[in-house]
């Protein structure tokens, strides 16, 4: 009959005999994942992993962690500023007509430049989403 070993326990981490001697550490019972594999690198490697996952958008672990299961990536072809900016822009357009439709609703008129206004907005954002895909 198997003894079942007495699980020791740090601060973070939980250990028992048998997987310190394996050389594996069960992290804490909240963790979403219970393993954690560690390796060393030079600091070439280091700085050529931080570059490549800087690309994607990414930590260190986690673009090791996508590469090491076989993910096929590729960097997103809008940097992560452009697509706040964007966002940013597409929130005030949306605003903008929030308001156009309340003041519909209660019967006023809207007059016809402020609706070519927003329409102009919409497509030269489209046109700044358009060129920033094409590169």
């Amino acid at each position: 009959m198997a003894k079942e070993e007495t699980p020791i326990y740090s601060r973070y981490f939980k250990f028992t005999v048998g997987n310190l001697i394996k050389g594996a550490v069960v992290l804490g019972e909240k963790r979403k994942e219970g393993r954690q594999v560690k390796f060393r690198v030079s600091d070439l490697e280091f700085e050529r992993l931080e570059q490549m996952a800087k690309d994607f958008q990414m930590s260190v672990p986690a673009f090791v962690k996508a590469k090491a299961q076989g993910a096929r990536m590729r960097p997103p072809k809008i940097d992560r500023e452009g697509a706040f900016e964007i966002a940013r822009q597409l929130r005030g357009i949306g605003n903008n007509v929030n308001q156009l439709t309340r003041r519909a609703n209660e019967g006023k008129a809207i007059p016809q430049t402020e609706l070519q206004g927003i329409q102009k907005e919409l497509q030269e954002l489209w046109q700044q989403l358009s060129s920033a895909l094409q590169k």
